[in-house]
């Protein structure tokens, strides 16, 4: 699959509150604004079209935009977060994927899934279950894609945030 678009969205100030199960220090605001940079350079400098939404303060975690919306070449999935403080970018995340896709599915409760722990490896989906991502929530996402001619299959994910954070699928 070649992709021609993203869509990222500035840090805000506030992701010095941000949620972090590292350890690290506070992030430095301005280092994460270059790096933000950076990255839209790189994703540019690959060929993308780069859809750059501006900061929302109220959601310190906002800039990790994946999380909110899995996205497949045939729907766009809105995801449940697992976390209360992630719960909000939903809505403002719905609009601007209007804007590319016509079917667009949401992840209800009890249900929940944030897209750290969706890996797409072509039309198969690996979806941890994790303290993000519940089994209810890899549940419907597997009906959505099967909708599609995807498939899906559950991976357990103890000790890590996601299940990218452990692993990654590099592509062809």
């Amino acid at each position: 699959m070649n992709f021609t678009q993203a869509i990222v969205r500035k840090p805000g100030q506030s992701i010095i509150s941000g949620l972090s199960a590292s350890g690290w220090d506070v992030p430095d605001y301005p280092t994460a604004c270059e790096q933000h940079r950076c990255y839209i350079q790189a994703l540019e400098a690959c060929g993308l079209s780069v859809h750059i939404l501006p900061a929302e303060e109220a959601w310190p975690d906002s800039t990790f935009v994946e999380d909110v919306a899995v996205l497949t070449p045939h729907c766009a999935i809105i995801t449940a977060p697992g976390t209360e403080s992630r719960r909000g970018e939903v809505a403002a995340i719905a609009p601007v994927l209007e804007s590319y896709y016509t079917d667009i599915h949401r992840i209800s409760p009890p249900g929940t899934l944030e897209g750290g722990d969706i890996m797409q490896v072509g039309s198969h989906y690996y979806i941890g279950v994790s303290n993000r991502t519940n089994q209810s929530g890899a549940e419907q996402l597997i009906a959505i894609l099967e909708k599609y001619g995807m498939s899906g299959s559950m991976v357990t994910v103890p000790n890590l945030l996601h299940l990218k954070t452990g692993v990654t699928h590099p592509g062809c």
